[in-house]
């Protein structure tokens, strides 16, 4: 039982670290060259959506979807867990995290209306270089 214990404490580091980074391979691919950010669910609810500081911030444990309470006609009261912002020749494309297929989806304009999503977070072209671990 301590070994299986030790290990795990060992593991866990690897595995939250490993889906972060696979999260920004992830994007970098989905960029495809251009400008990007990441930005998640903010968890002080005075924002939606709060700039991806570090790379803690793109593991599962951190990147949730939150109740947002918005019902509306679609009835979608949560948020995406992740958004990617890419500039692409100057217009603005968002992409949404998913975990159950494990990439990025392009986020309809019905959705992101219905979400009240927007950037908040500035595209870079080293996003990912310029993050520190936590």
């Amino acid at each position: 039982m301590l070994r299986l214990a030790l290990l795990l404490l060992v593991l866990s580091p690897a595995i939250l670290f490993g889906t972060a980074r696979f999260v920004l391979y992830q994007a970098e691919k989905t960029a495809d060259g251009n400008p990007f950010c990441v930005q998640y669910a903010s968890q002080n609810r005075v924002a939606r959506y709060a700039p991806i500081r570090s790379l803690w911030e793109l593991t599962f444990v951190a990147m949730q979807a939150r109740y947002l309470g918005l019902g509306g006609s679609q009835g979608r009261s949560y948020s995406l867990p992740g958004v990617l912002v890419v500039d692409k020749n100057n217009t603005t494309e968002l992409w949404d995290w998913s975990w159950r297929i494990l990439g990025w989806r392009p986020v309809s304009d019905g959705a992101r209306q219905a979400l009240r999503i927007e950037a908040a977070c500035t595209p870079e072209r080293d996003f990912g270089a310029r993050l520190p671990v936590v």
